[in-house]
């Protein structure tokens, strides 16, 4: 059986407050291990309220199931496709 072609998905989340940005990497990390899934990077406002997690996965439904699994709450989650400027 092929492996399944790799998605670039992006999860949006508003908070109240800054999290603990380490311990949420933990709790999730392993939940998306788990699903052949993993975090690439993250953009965070200053004020550590909002953010746009990057992550490579099969799909946009296996990043929130793995974000279900740990606890950890999002907005929503979607798959990209990646656009840059070309020098």
């Amino acid at each position: 059986m092929m492996p399944q072609p790799m998605q670039v998905v992006l999860v949006e989340h508003d908070q109240p407050a800054p999290a603990d940005r380490e311990e949420v990497r933990r709790r999730i990390e392993r939940c998306l291990t788990l699903r052949n899934a993993r975090w690439m990077r993250s953009y965070h406002t200053a004020d550590g309220r909002r953010s746009i997690c990057q992550f490579e996965a099969p799909d946009a439904e296996t990043v929130r199931e793995a974000f279900r699994a740990a606890g950890h709450p999002f907005d929503r989650a979607w798959v990209a496709q990646m656009w840059w400027r070309e020098e």
